[in-house]
């Protein structure tokens, strides 16, 4: 609960932050269709997915409070995050709380416990810079730790696993997009019982991904379907996704 209460006050803060600057607040409002859900290397829903975010945007946007949820259509999987982002020249640093509770899941399905041994929660800080800001390359890097949640190693201990990657887009005209990337794995904290594993499996490369977006537009509405192939070499698995991003407001 202590985890809960401390991001409570943080949104509250940031809210009150922006009224007292006398900042617009712009609501914002997008979902996606898909055939599976993938994230950072892992395949997390097999099935069809809907998912949605709604988030308030402040200081041109470039501070957002939001909440973001999906699940499959036969309910085997179910998710409902809050995040704090903020954007300026190039950086993106976010604060992510996850709570994945779909029924196969051997932990909590109660959305307010933070105990770190039964907990659906984990917290994650990530860091991004996008080169195409200041110097017109469209490279994008990443790196994401999870910082406290379901995320421990055998002496109970949070392992700060975490997740790297570079994404790169190797072509781009008006209608399409083709983006390619490599991603890693690895944690900071381990001990004598733990060996290479981390929150995403084993340290080393989990995912090469080729990823196509053709920008769709129906009329006056802006619908981009996408193609995204991933490969993870720790699993030995690979997968294709289909989406398209059904309206954004």
């Amino acid at each position: 609960m202590k985890n809960l209460k401390h991001l409570a006050v943080l949104i509250g803060a940031l809210l009150l932050s922006a009224s007292a600057f006398g900042q617009t607040a712009r609501l914002h409002l997008n979902g996606t269709l898909q055939n599976m859900h993938l994230w950072r290397g892992l395949q997390v829903a097999d099935g069809g997915v809907l998912a949605a975010d709604l988030n308030v945007g402040f200081l041109d946007d470039g501070l957002k409070v939001g909440l973001w949820g999906g699940t499959d259509f036969t309910g085997d999987y179910k998710e409902f995050d809050y995040y704090v982002s903020y954007s300026v020249a190039g950086f993106t640093v976010a604060v992510w709380d996850i709570f994945n509770y779909s029924p196969e899941l051997p932990f909590s399905k109660d959305i307010f416990n933070y105990n770190k041994f039964s907990t659906t929660h984990f917290l994650d800080l990530s860091v991004a810079y996008n080169f195409d800001t200041k110097f017109n390359v469209p490279l994008r890097l990443y790196w994401a730790t999870i910082f406290a949640g379901r995320d421990l190693n055998t002496a109970g201990d949070n392992r700060y696993s975490t997740f790297v990657s570079a994404e790169y887009s190797v072509y781009r005209n008006e209608n399409w997009i083709v983006d390619v990337g490599l991603g890693g794995t690895f944690a900071f904290n381990r001990d004598d019982l733990d060996g290479d594993a981390n929150f995403y499996g084993n340290d080393g490369i989990n995912q090469i991904s080729l990823r196509t977006t053709y920008k769709l537009k129906l009329g006056r509405f802006d619908m981009p379907v996408f193609a995204h192939a991933m490969w993870n070499p720790d699993l030995k698995d690979g997968y294709l996704q289909v989406g398209i991003n059904l309206f954004a407001f």
